[in-house]
């Protein structure tokens, strides 16, 4: 069970992205072959690529969070030393957990709206709420991932104040 969280909390997000752009290049290989080789065109798999490309944007969210890679500004940190860039990080932390936490909020709003709509996609159709589910599912896991990484910054702080560590999840934070 103990292995299973681990794996959960540092490839989760990964795997998915990793799968999803797997079978996206395979549906688009296999758009593009079908066109130059049978001449015909497969109208579905257009489709599909573009709903996991939209999937993949919203979890790439919480992703880039675990492995540092989210937008920060480096020019006042600098300047404000190891206390001024813990203050920092955290008021970037606490503000990018509200914002997600906001548009994950108003999204279920969207998806909702869209699910009582009963729309289908044009070509395979499927239900567009599942589409749309992507952006509260993101947000809520980058409002975790924000808080995970927040609370680990505190841990690390108190430990060792120049830790510069940009990892959210490195092997010996296996208690996250």
């Amino acid at each position: 069970m103990k292995k299973m969280m681990i794996f959960l909390n540092q490839y989760m997000e990964e795997t998915i992205l990793v799968f999803g752009i797997i079978v996206m290049i395979m549906l688009i290989f296999f758009q593009v072959a079908s066109r130059f080789l049978l001449n015909y065109s497969l109208a579905w798999s257009e489709e599909l690529a573009r709903y996991i490309f939209v999937w993949q944007v919203w979890l790439a969210v919480p992703y880039a969070v675990t492995k540092g890679r989210h937008i920060r500004l480096e020019l006042f940190p600098d300047v404000l030393g190891t206390k001024g860039k813990f203050v920092l990080d955290m008021i970037f932390f606490i503000a990018s957990a509200g914002f997600f936490a906001f548009l994950s909020w108003h999204s279920v709003f969207v998806t909702q709206g869209v699910f009582m709509m009963d729309q289908v996609t044009p070509v395979m159709q499927i239900p567009k709420w599942i589409c749309y589910l992507s952006v509260p599912i993101g947000s809520f896991l980058a409002v975790f991932r924000f808080i995970q990484y927040g609370v680990l910054r505190i841990i690390r702080f108190r430990k060792d104040p120049n830790d510069k560590a940009l990892f959210v999840l490195d092997t010996e934070d296996t208690q996250f």
